[in-house]
Formats: structure tokens, C-alpha cells, sequence
């Protein structure tokens, strides 16, 4: 590997990268996308004569928008490529190479919906009195380009979990038109309207300072669109998952719940149940103009609402394991053929290591079963960390553990195979035996080899 091996300690690369995109798929869909759809259509029904505060309602709404996208999103969005640029860069690599010109669009798409966002601001209180109509155009403007900067993105990570017959065929109408880009790219934005009209919601039910009629029209309003994305989530979610294969999909327990908990069939279900219910209610009591009611459930529905992006986002990223681009790339970074070819003729993995980390273990074999533990299960797993591998081995003998590497995709469907020749396969099984009963490190023997 031409980069270096870099992963986060404690923390763990999976959470690291997922703390950023999940704030960010929060913010770019849920503040950039729904609350702004919901502000433009209330600037549209004040500027047509259907009340000023609506006008009133959707200025106060704008400012911490513009505020928290051009802030908290932008450097959240870029946090993804500084994160998978460092933990990933091979896997990124091969993505940039194939969607360089989708890349290249989105980029100035992005930059092109900040500016209209700061336009629609800055000039609202200008246009809003002279050239109203002016302003309504600015604010579709705004909301075509984002809705083509997730156009863009879609296919992309459509492609990451479902690349059809990309990986034999090669061309980017296969990987960008893949199965699942046309349903993720509703799924979302359906989930980022029904998610703005919460916050929404919420808002209007605390910090609303109009008249409670005017209060009341906001509230219903702003609950049918909930209910009405909601719905419309729920259909593009099925049609989404209908056409991930069913053998990821047998993944996504072991994704959101502990190795524990995912034995309990019925948990995930009954909690998912439980967050679309409070959702529906909260948003039922905005179409009833139940301000008490929307006022009890809004940071419930917030919290569970969060948790199901999570899930998501989770699921999405997991259940294509042991893969990283499924039929072209394992999690580590390996690819495929490259590894098949290594597997047949026993080759050597640290020799192909130009970057190795010294700093850390002292003794020679320690550097080298690090080293390997880092290129092969560090994606996943830590040392004394998230999904600590010290933990799950801790009590084992160092045949067993030896054992365990060498069956591990066929052991557990979402881990990647050992890459690397058998003597250091054991090197690295002695490294990890030694880690998880804190021994000194012997030194290691092949089967056979007369100690």
C-alpha cells in the first residue's frame, strides 16, 4: 500500500467518520434542504397575499439556517474528505477516479447553492417589499441546486452498496445508474423534508410570537407536509431495500445493535416502531394544532429522529461488509483480485508496506503483528478502543487465535479475509494473543516447525 496506515485509537475509524457524516446528512438534508423548502413556501404565501406572517415567520426561520449550513454543514462536508482522505485513501481514490466529473459538478453545485443562500438572505428584507417575486425565484434557485447536489450524490453512494454489474462490465453508467440511486436519492429527501418540518414544528409550538390563529396555520401546515413526507419516506425506504440483496440485508441487526442485543429479534423493530409513531403523533398534533402536544413531543421525536438517521446511515455503510466496493474492494482497503492472486501464490504483505508505524511497539515482531492487525482488521476493530479485538480474544489460546484469522469471512460474513502469507498470519495472531492476555510476545512458529 503507497499510503500511510492511519487509524483513529479509542474512538475507531467507523465512529469517527460516522460522528461527521451522520451531523452532516443531518444538517445538508434536514436545515439545508427540508427547513429551506418550508421556508420558501412561506415566503411564497406571504409574498401571495395569504398573511404577512408567513413572510415573518419564514425571515426569523432563515437566519439560523444560512448560519448552520454555511457553518456547521460546510465544515462538516469537507470533514467527510479530510476523514476518508486519511482513513481511507485508497477507497476514495478508486471513487474519485470513477466519478471524478459527478465530483467536479456537485463541488461547484455546492459552492453555487451557498451563494444563492447568502443572496436569498442578505437582499430577503430589499426584495421582500420591491420585487417580491424576485425573491420567491431566488428561493426555488436555491432549492433546485441543492436538490441536484443530492441528484449527484445519490448515485454515488447508491454505487457504493449496489455497483450491479460494475465490477464486470466497468462503465459509469452502470456504476452511477445502479439500483438503488433513483429510490436513496427520494428516501432522502423525503426523510430531509419530514426532518425540517420537525424542527419546524418544534420551533413554532416554543418560539412562535405571532397570534395563536396565525400560530395555528403554521402548525398544520407545517404538519401535513411532516405527514406527507413521512409517507412518502416510508414507500422509498421499501422500494429501497427491496432492491439491496438480501444477503447485506441479513446484516443490519449486527449493524445498529451490540453483538448482544442483536440476538433479541424483536428489539430493533419494536424501537423503530416506536420512533415512527412518536413521529406521526408530533406530527399529527401540528396538523390538529395541538401546540401543548406538538410542544411534549417535539425533543422526544427530535431524539428518535436522529437515532433513525444513525440507523440508517449505519446499515448503509455495514451491511455491505466484508466490502468496501462490493466486487472490487474489501473494507481494508484490498482489492479483490489483488487479493485472490496473494491468497493463491502465498505472497507477502509487509513487504508491500511502504508506510509502518515504529512509534508504538518496540520489538520487531510487535511492529510487524501491529502493523498487520493495522492493514488487515484495523478498519473495524481497535486495541482497547470501540469494538476492542483484545475483548473477543481475551482467554483464547494462541492456536485458537491463530485459527480464528484464518477462517474469518467464513466465520463472520462481514469480515474481511486475512491478507498476507501464513507465517504472517501467525505473526500477527501471536501479536494479538500477546495483546489480549497481556504475555510477553513469544516468538512465532509455524505448524510443524520444531520448537
Amino acid at each position: 500500500m503507497t499510503f500511510p496506515l492511519i487509524h483513529v485509537p479509542v474512538l475507531g475509524d467507523g465512529m469517527t467518520i460516522a460522528l461527521n457524516a451522520v451531523l452532516h446528512v443531518l444538517i445538508s438534508h434536514g436545515v439545508a434542504i427540508g427547513m429551506t423548502i418550508l421556508i420558501v413556501i412561506f415566503q411564497n404565501l406571504g409574498a401571495t397575499g395569504h398573511g404577512s406572517f408567513w413572510e415573518a415567520t419564514a425571515r426569523t426561520l432563515l437566519k439560523p439556517v444560512v448560519i448552520v449550513t454555511t457553518s456547521v454543514g460546510a465544515v462538516t462536508g469537507v470533514g467527510i474528505w479530510f476523514i476518508t482522505g486519511i482513513l481511507a485513501p485508497e477507497g476514495i481514490g478508486s471513487l474519485i477516479h470513477l466519478f471524478f466529473w459527478p465530483w467536479f459538478i456537485e463541488w461547484w453545485a455546492f459552492t453555487t447553492e451557498v451563494v444563492l443562500l447568502l443572496i436569498y438572505y442578505f437582499l430577503w428584507d430589499r426584495l421582500a417589499q420591491r420585487r417580491p417575486r424576485l425573491l420567491m425565484a431566488l428561493g426555488w434557485g436555491y432549492v433546485a441546486v441543492a436538490l441536484s447536489s443530492a441528484v449527484l450524490i445519490s448515485g454515488i453512494l447508491g454505487f457504493m452498496l449496489t455497483p450491479d454489474g460494475w465490477p464486470q462490465g466497468g462503465t459509469f453508467t452502470q456504476a452511477y445508474f445502479n439500483p438503488t440511486f433513483v429510490p436513496q436519492f427520494m428516501l432522502r429527501i423525503s426523510a430531509g423534508i419530514a426532518l425540517g418540518a420537525l424542527l419546524i414544528l418544534g420551533w413554532t409550538g416554543w418560539r412562535f410570537k405571532g397570534t395563536a390563529k396565525d400560530r395555528g396555520r403554521v402548525l398544520r401546515l407545517t404538519g401535513l407536509v411532516m405527514l406527507a413526507a413521512m409517507a412518502s419516506t416510508a414507500v422509498f425506504a421499501w422500494i429501497y431495500f427491496s432492491r439491496i440483496p438480501q444477503t447485506y440485508l441479513t446484516h443490519w441487526k449486527f449493524a445498529v445493535a451490540t453483538s448482544v442485543w442483536s440476538q433479541v429479534p424483536n428489539l430493533l423493530p419494536v424501537l423503530n416502531g416506536v420512533a415512527v409513531a412518536c413521529l406521526a403523533l408530533a406530527a399529527a398534533a401540528g396538523l390538529l394544532k395541538q401546540r401543548r402536544t406538538a410542544m411534549l413531543l417535539f425533543l422526544p421525536a427530535l431524539i428518535l429522529a436522529v437515532g433513525m438517521v444513525a440507523e440508517f446511515e449505519r446499515v448503509r455503510e455495514f451491511v455491505r461488509g466484508p466490502y468496501l466496493l462490493p466486487g472490487y474492494m474489501y473494507a481494508n482497503q484490498t482489492r479483490m483480485v489483488r487479493q485472490e492472486a496473494a491468497a493463491q501464490q502465498g505472497r507477502p504483505l509487509l513487504a508491500t508496506l511502504d508506510w509502518v508505524n515504529t512509534t508504538t511497539d518496540k520489538a520487531p515482531a510487535a511492529q510487524s503483528g501491529r502493523a498487520l492487525f493495522d492493514a488487515n482488521c484495523g478498519v473495524c476493530h481497535t486495541i482497547g478502543g470501540i469494538n476492542d479485538i483484545t475483548v473477543r480474544l481475551k482467554g483464547r489460546t494462541l492456536e485458537s487465535v491463530n485459527a480464528i484469522t484464518s477462517i474469518t469471512e467464513s466465520m463472520v460474513p462481514f469480515m474481511t479475509p486475512f491478507n498476507g502469507s501464513e507465517q504472517e498470519r501467525l505473526t500477527m495472531s501471536t501479536y494479538l494473543y500477546s495483546m489480549a492476555n497481556k504475555n510477553t510476545l513469544p516468538r512465532p512458529q509455524l505448524q510443524g516447525e520444531v520448537k
